[in-house]
Order: C-alpha cells, then structure tokens, then sequence
C-alpha cells in the first residue's frame, strides 16, 4: 500500500514539474499603444490595429493594396493610379446577390451625398463575380439602383485579382472547399473598408446599418486632419 501511494505521488509530481511550452504566435511580437486622433493600420493575418511609433518605421505586413488592374463600368482600367491621393472606400458585392448586397447598396446610396462635396474621396464597388458581372452587367445595374455619381467606380476583371486583394488585403472573407474555388466558397462581406492616400487600410465598418457608417465619417475626417498635420510638418522642416 505504501509503495503504491508512493508512485502515485512521485507521477503527481513529476507532472507539475513536467511545465507546459509556451505557445508562440508570430503575430503578437509587435506592441503599439493607440493614439489620440491617429487612425491605426492593420498588421498581420489577424489584422491587429497598429499605431506606428516615434521613428515611424512601418513593418513589412501591414495591408496595403499592392499593384493591380481591373477594368471599371466604363471598361476602362482601373489600377494603383486612380487610388493616388484619394481616400478610398472598397465594397465587395455582387449584382445578383439577394441577400446583404442591396442593403448595402442603399445604405451607400445614402451615405455618398455625405462626401459628394470632397473630390479627394471615392467609392469603388468591386464585384465577387466577375465572369458574370461583366461591364454591361455593371452598367445595368448601376441603371437599376439609380447610380449616377462619378465618385463611385464600379469594378470586374481577373477573379484571381480580386480574391487576392479580397483575402490578403482587407481581410473579407473566402475559404475554399474541397479545392474549389467558386463563388459558393466567397462569404463576401458587408464591410466597407477605408484607404488612405498612400494605399494602406486604415478603417473597416459595417454598412449592413447606417450607424457604422457615421463613424466612418467622423474617422474619414480625423485621418484628413491627420494628413493635414503631417503635411504641414514636413513643409516647415524641410
């Protein structure tokens, strides 16, 4: 009995000893602090919010849109220079969508009268399903919603394109199943996502209701007055 009771103690405490390792996520080596009027990037596969710090060195892996080119409802093509110094709002839906894409679609509807006066922003809806919304897919439906504003762009082109800026870039969600790769595998997303000038993601809200939108108004202004500031910065310290 006493040798029994022994072994049990001695396996008790070689498992308390025996310490666990500390799992490693690559993702979370990295530490920045909010700042007050400074909208974050997003850094990563988990897209953690990140504030630069006072040298202002930016890691490799914050999302950014790299180069591209889709062609827009007008077939004309649309690439990196048509983003240069403007605020951009990315929308992903599709024209036969009946489930969040109409909301969406009228919520912006809404919204775009708030900035038809800022020439320095603009809204680009790009489309999940391009083999089928071709150009005059996009025209029609531009037609049907009534869409006449030349700030908002509407996009279609390489499905390779747009589901690599879709899932490495903003984030949307796409998975696919069983090595296909359709649309029935692209949970397209109800986010409206917010670009800078300089091409990086800087803002993410739900347009499915219209109070996230307001919010994204109000930060809309605070990264212009952040840029204002830098700008005015670098021009008295040349």
């Amino acid at each position: 009995m006493i040798k029994v009771l022994y072994s049990v103690l001695l396996m008790l405490f070689v498992f308390a000893c025996d310490e666990k390792k500390e799992t490693f996520y690559p993702e979370l080596t990295h530490s920045s602090s909010p700042k007050k009027g400074i909208l974050p990037y997003f850094k990563g596969d988990v897209m953690d919010p990140f504030w630069p710090a006072e040298d202002g060195v930016m890691p490799s892996d914050l999302k950014k849109i790299p180069e591209f080119s889709l062609v827009t409802q007008e077939n004309q093509e649309f690439n990196l220079k048509n983003l240069r110094e403007k605020y951009t709002l990315v929308v992903f839906f599709y024209a036969k969508c009946r489930g969040i894409c109409p909301m969406i679609t009228r919520n912006m509807l809404t919204f775009i009268p708030k900035i038809q006066d800022q020439k320095d922003v603009q809204v680009v809806s790009i489309s999940v399903n391009p083999e089928i919304d071709t150009v005059e897919v996009l025209k029609k439906f531009r037609s049907l919603y009534k869409i006449s504003q030349s700030q908002w762009t509407f996009l279609t082109g390489s499905k390779k394109t747009i589901f690599n800026l879709a899932r490495n870039q903003f984030g949307a969600d796409i998975k696919v199943i069983q090595g296909k790769d359709d649309l029935n595998d692209f949970v397209h997303t109800e986010n409206v996502y917010l670009i800078d000038r300089k091409n990086y993601l800087r803002g993410v809200y739900r347009a499915k209701g219209t109070g996230d939108l307001e919010r994204l108004l109000i930060e809309l202004n605070t990264l212009k007055e952040a840029d204002k500031k830098s700008s005015s910065l670098v021009i008295s310290n040349p």
